[in-house]
């Protein structure tokens, strides 16, 4: 087994997917980290761009794996389900460098959110981007071991990236919209003040399945953690003036560096239900690769 996945460890690295898509992680991580400190917010799009190259690595290199090639692997003694978990492992291990990347210049560039933010808040966030990382890295490895394409695979999964990354958005901003308008007139000389139900609000029972729609979309949670970091995007001197410039608005709380029991709940659960679809994948795509004939 280790001979195997010393082979396609070399296999990725000497791999033009890799170099690619390497050369655009490490510019996609300097923009995002760039982005968060300049206008102090995650913004999803960045995460798409790094869920694309690890997209476009794991299912060129898994694709580039013809039926001669495992059919060689087979005859030198591997079985199907060495050669299948051997990919799986791969994929996890480069799909967590790129993370990695995407982490480290995070920190670097935007030093004062660990200053500033609880170390039970970083761990949380950290662990729960790992286990979506390994969850795609999962995902796209399965579909791409069980077609068994050079092409295909690979379409599959960009427009399953793209449909997850446009839902998840759509859910979000159906969610963040309020449930009550509220309304000021003027009425001979004395201000009256009012709400009405907001008519484009997602009411229950659509709201409750939105609600498990965008904790199980990647780019739901993105927006959801975004949410919770927004209080810790300030550096000393700019947390001050929004302060001071805040200081009489009403019903503006977010710039209380505190999160609610239901975040705390949410930071907790989220990365453990993440993890639960990884093995569906991983076995699902393990039976069909079994069943294959590489002729």
């Amino acid at each position: 087994m280790l001979n195997i996945l010393r082979a396609g460890f070399f296999r990725y690295l000497h791999s033009t997917a890799f170099k690619i898509c390497s050369s655009l992680t490490v510019v996609f991580a300097a923009l995002f980290s760039w982005r968060a400190n300049k206008a102090t917010e995650l913004n999803e799009l960045w995460f798409m761009f790094g869920t694309l190259m690890i997209t476009v690595l794991i299912t060129f290199v898994v694709g580039n794996e013809t039926s001669s090639c495992i059919k060689n692997k087979l005859a030198s003694g591997y079985t199907k389900t060495q050669v299948y978990f051997s990919e799986i492992i791969l994929a996890n291990i480069f799909a967590l460098i790129y993370f990695s990347v995407f982490f480290v210049f995070f920190i670097v560039g935007n030093f004062y959110i660990v200053e500033h933010t609880p170390l039970f808040i970083s761990f949380q966030v950290v662990l729960a981007f790992a286990a979506m990382t390994l969850l795609l890295a999962s995902a796209f490895c399965s579909i791409a071991c069980a077609i068994s394409s050079k092409t295909v695979p690979s379409i599959v999964c960009l427009v399953l990236v793209i449909a997850l990354s446009i839902t998840g958005l759509v859910v979000v901003e159906a969610l963040n919209i309020v449930e009550f308008q509220k309304f000021a007139a003027d009425k001979n000389g004395e201000w009256v003040y009012w709400q009405e139900k907001n008519p484009n609000y997602v009411d229950e029972p659509l709201r409750s399945l939105l609600v498990f729609y965008r904790d199980v979309n990647p780019y739901g949670q993105c927006a959801e953690y975004e949410k919770i970091l927004l209080p810790f995007l300030y550096d000393d001197e700019t947390w001050e003036e929004a302060k001071e410039a805040t200081k009489n608005t009403i019903g503006n709380d977010f710039l209380k560096r505190e999160i609610s029991d239901a975040e705390r709940k949410y930071l907790i659960k989220t990365p453990f239900v993440t993890l639960i679809p990884i093995p569906v994948f991983i076995i699902a795509g393990w039976l069909i690769f079994k069943r294959k004939e590489f002729k």
